[in-house]
């Protein structure tokens, strides 16, 4: 088995045009993406439960409901200090990076002042593909950590079945914007039934995505 050193840190730096890019306006709290939570209906992962802690958290939540980058929002939890909201994302590209490239988040991921502290692992080249995909979209990535990674990382917490479909999922451009291909031009490629494909890519994305 191949070794690899500590994760990197990776700053990224939200447009006015996602929804935490508003986090800016308040320093006194504490925002924490707690994890991504796969859609019943998509394979895809356009959720993501998110903490607001400090003092009187309800005066963020209203500047979520005209937000163009969110189809809808809900309250998961209400404490005196804390709020802990599921967001369902319009276009989650920032997601998608992450699966196209290979990318292992470690959970919880810190924003404070509409930047977000991602640690994570993957190859170097993965790492610099990563940040293109998201300076394409308008995101500032700053890399503030780079440690030295096997490129057979994915293959190690994924099973061979999981690592083969990972792999032909990703060749024939269904993570690309705009994607490539259908799940259910997938499905037939790889003779599988579109909902068992759809249970393996959500299965695939949570071990991704630190879940």
């Amino acid at each position: 088995m191949a070794n690899w050193s500590a994760k990197s840190k990776v700053l990224i730096s939200f447009p006015s045009k996602l929804w935490l890019h508003r986090t800016k306006k308040y320093p006194y709290l504490q925002f924490t993406i707690k994890a991504f939570v796969p859609i019943s209906h998509d394979p895809f992962v356009g959720n993501s439960l998110v903490s607001i802690q400090g003092t009187n958290p309800e005066t963020f939540i209203s500047e979520l409901d005209d937000h163009p980058s969110l189809i809808s929002y809900s309250i998961m939890e209400k404490k005196k200090n804390l709020i802990i909201i599921n967001t369902h994302t319009k276009d989650p590209f920032l997601l998608r990076a992450i699966v196209k490239n290979m990318i292992l988040v470690n959970l919880p991921v810190l924003v404070s002042n509409g930047i977000a502290e991602f640690n994570i692992s993957s190859s170097r080249r993965n790492i610099d593909n990563f940040i293109k995909d998201l300076e394409l979209h308008g995101l500032k990535v700053e890399l503030k950590r780079l440690g030295n990674y096997s490129e057979n990382l994915i293959e190690q917490i994924l099973t061979p079945r999981q690592f083969e479909i990972y792999l032909h999922v990703k060749d024939k451009g269904y993570y690309d914007t705009p994607r490539q291909i259908t799940l259910s031009e997938l499905a037939n490629e790889l003779h599988l039934a579109k909902s068992s494909l759809s249970s393996m890519l959500q299965r695939i994305h949570s071990k991704l995505l630190g879940n």
